[in-house]
């Protein structure tokens, strides 16, 4: 009998679901998409990965069990805003190399300043308000080219904010549900991150050589449902 813990739709609740080794839980994911529910991000009773389970019989399921910072990040410095975005999935690869070969891998965050003309120039020609344009300026390439999973995030003023229509409920996707909010599981991961990514760039002038590899199993050590 296997494990996990699951966001319950129906309650706004975690809970822990129990599956028989002959039972698939892609099954069930996508029985429920048939009532128009979405895709669920569930971790196995151990904590040690995120999955992401689709919605059609046609994907295969995001496992993440480490997140990785990448060095195209710009440093922290307080009041100032930014956008971020987690990529889990290229083109219904685990690994890949984006247009200006950026190597990549399931769980990859890049963090930019929204404020910075780099990023601001993308802003007219890139959908949503930063996060198209920040997936652009890091990765060479449009969103709207791009066959990308991910989620997208926001620190404004040293706060942090979970919103984006370009990656957290693009339309049409079978990874994602209705909501415009990063998935409770992924919001605790990333939110760990990127305070570490605060931290260290509060520190030195630049944060690159620091830790920029973290174990999902260690940021969700401390998840309550």
């Amino acid at each position: 009998m296997a494990e996990r813990l699951e966001f319950d739709i129906f309650t706004g609740k975690f809970r822990v679901r129990r599956d028989s080794h002959n039972q698939e839980n892609s099954m069930f994911v996508t029985n429920m998409a048939r009532d128009g529910f979405g895709a669920h991000f569930v971790t196995p009773h151990e904590k040690d990965k995120l999955e992401i389970h689709p919605t059609s019989y046609y994907e295969e399921k995001v496992l993440v069990e480490t997140i990785h910072i990448s060095c195209q990040s710009d440093t922290y410095k307080p009041g100032c805003n930014y956008g971020g975005v987690i990529i889990y999935q290229y083109d219904s690869k685990s690994e890949w190399r984006t247009a200006n070969n950026t190597h990549c891998k399931s769980g990859y965050i890049v963090i930019q300043d929204t404020d910075s003309e780099n990023v601001k120039k993308w802003m007219s020609k890139e959908p949503g308000v930063v996060h198209g344009a920040v997936y652009r300026n890091a990765f060479g390439e449009s969103v709207k080219k791009a066959n990308v999973v991910g989620e997208g995030f926001a620190i404004r003023k040293g706060k942090f904010a979970m919103c984006s229509g370009v990656f957290n409920n693009p339309q049409g996707s079978a990874f994602h549900d209705d909501r415009r909010e990063m998935h409770e599981l992924s919001e605790h991961c990333v939110r760990k991150v990127v305070e570490h990514w605060k931290t260290a760039g509060t520190l030195s002038a630049s944060w690159f050589g620091r830790q920029r590899n973290f174990e999902v199993r260690k940021l969700l050590k401390d998840f309550k449902d």
